[in-house]
């Protein structure tokens, strides 16, 4: 496997008070559409609400694979040859943990 082809499809999660926004970064989305073409139905980006700490805590990790399918049409399953899929902070660019739900 190519170094490229090894980098993780990434989606970007910036939060406010009413919730998270989702969005898969241009680069992943491209690269999803070079290896597998039509069966890549991506959205630009989801917003999911939450209406208490304890909802924002528990997003990362309870609703990840449904967020997932929802951006790019694949499951996890199907990413994981090119590398997998992280979380990232836009601003920060670091990695996010998912956390248990």
């Amino acid at each position: 496997m190519s170094e490229a082809t090894a980098e993780p499809i990434v989606i970007y999660r910036s939060v406010n008070r009413d919730g998270a926004t989702f969005a898969l970064e241009p680069r992943s989305l491209d690269r999803l559409r070079t290896m597998f073409g039509s069966a890549v139905r991506a959205r630009d980006r989801i917003f999911i609400a939450h209406e208490t700490r304890a909802d924002y805590e528990e997003v990362q990790g309870s609703i990840a694979p449904q967020i997932v399918i929802l951006l790019t049409g694949l499951s996890e399953d199907h990413l994981r040859p090119l590398g997998g899929v992280v979380f990232r902070d836009p601003v920060s660019e670091r990695d996010l943990p998912r956390t248990a739900a």
